[in-house]
């Protein structure tokens, strides 16, 4: 079950932290309810931070109910995700959609994310190769 955990070292924690995904990020995901921001990372696992916005998300509980289904999609997820910093920012209207469908979208933006990546490895890799 460790594999699985949130720990400390999987999470994005100082404000420098996230100013360097939000300055640097080489990946975005757009779904209809979350925006991904994602950077490659130097640290041993890749790390993740939320951003819900009381201007996006009104209600405190509705907040905290979007990030622990963000959290728990992470932690299923991080194995197949490459070393990368990662911002989850809900959208408008995150609030309304039910927790199936939150998972739903999270998985098609982990999906995604890990298209890009492989995207960007397989660009960069020839031009460095010359």
């Amino acid at each position: 079950m460790s594999l699985y955990s949130f720990s400390p070292e999987v999470r994005l924690r100082c404000a420098a932290d996230y100013k360097g995904v939000f300055d640097d990020a080489l990946f975005k995901v757009h779904q209809p309810h979350f925006l991904f921001l994602a950077k490659f990372t130097e640290q041993p696992k890749s790390r993740l931070g939320l951003v819900v916005a009381k201007k996006k998300v009104r209600r405190a509980h509705e907040r905290n109910r979007i990030k622990r289904i963000a959290r728990e999609s992470f932690r299923l997820h991080q194995q197949q995700i490459e070393l990368l910093d990662i911002v989850v920012m809900p959208k408008m209207g995150a609030d309304t959609v039910s927790n199936a469908e939150l998972h739903q979208q999270l998985q098609f933006a982990w999906q995604k994310l890990q298209r890009l990546v492989k995207k960007h490895h397989k660009t960069a890799t020839p031009s460095s190769q010359n």
